[in-house]
């Protein structure tokens, strides 16, 4: 008798349920995946440029009003910290105002065009260069292919606005040395991916843009480094994604077992929170990792 109940019990959760429960989840993980970066994250994104818009607002009229005192304002003697806003950008064409945030690791980007440090300044003499993404975290670069030769690109910093003018635009594999490098004149390079897909790193979109007028006195810039150039990931993710998604696998472990032996809806109230929270946390890390102009 006994045995029999066990064989029935090994036919209800045996190999194809545990199966079918793993595959179960990894559907609910991959779903969160996509409504974390394409529903929640410009949500994020929104609320990140908001704050930032405050911040520079106010780094704006301060060094306005320093520039109208007797000694005029004080010039930068220091770097601007990574994640830190560093101007506002706008472009007439496509519709977009945007607060550029120092630094193009995937986790600067999540918030915002990042300045992608070893160029120059924004409105300085040289090639500033601005990466964003394409699709996640609303996608601030998605319309970029759309921009034509002659639109306006206005960029507003503590030392006051630069106007750019298109120049060309390309889909192609990124030039590190000429798209990231030093040029004999003034310009604006704006890079993303050339695809929606998020692993997609093979070809940019690269629109470039020469200034308008004077540039401004150069500041002291970051240097760059290998994972700055918007084609890598945040390997310091990978910590965060393992510690969520080992707590996901636990809590839907546990849900599983409360589930067997409890009722459904109980359970379901009880753990449905708690796995939708480390499913988005899980989420948030391993987008992350991927290409930072995803």
């Amino acid at each position: 008798m006994n045995t029999e109940v066990e064989e029935k019990q090994f036919l209800r959760f045996g190999p194809g349920w545990i199966g079918a429960v793993v595959f179960a989840w990894l559907v609910t993980t991959l779903v969160a995946l996509a409504l974390v970066v394409y529903a929640l994250g410009p949500m994020l994104q929104s609320s990140d440029q908001r704050k930032a818009l405050t911040e520079i607002r106010g780094e704006i009229g301060v060094a306005l009003g320093a520039s109208q005192s007797l000694f005029g304002a004080a010039p930068p003697a220091k770097p601007v910290e990574f994640g830190k806003p560093v101007a506002v950008m706008e472009i007439p064409a496509l519709k977009v105002q945007q607060v550029v945030i120092e630094g193009a690791s995937s986790g600067e980007t999540a918030s915002g065009p990042g300045h992608v440090p070893g160029t120059a300044g924004l409105g300085q003499p040289g090639n500033a260069v601005i990466a964003a993404r394409n699709a996640g975290f609303g996608g601030p670069f998605g319309s970029l292919g759309a921009l034509e030769k002659g639109d306006e690109i206005v960029v507003a910093t503590t030392q006051g606005k630069s106007v750019y003018r298109v120049t060309d635009k390309a889909t192609r594999p990124l030039d590190e040395g000429a798209d990231y490098g030093k040029t004999e004149n003034d310009r604006l390079t704006l890079v993303t991916s050339a695809s929606w897909w998020p692993l997609a790193s093979a070809e940019a979109t690269v629109v470039t843009a020469a200034l308008e007028g004077r540039p401004f006195r150069p500041s002291p810039q970051n240097g760059r480094a290998d994972a700055q150039d918007g084609r890598t990931g945040d390997g310091d993710a990978w910590a965060g994604l393992v510690l969520a998604f080992g707590g996901f696998v636990v809590a839907a472990a546990g849900a599983t077992f409360l589930y067997r032996r409890w009722r459904p809806v109980s359970t379901y109230v009880i753990t449905g929170p708690v796995l939708l929270t480390l499913a988005a946390l899980a989420a948030l890390a391993l987008w992350r990792l991927f290409p930072a102009w995803a």
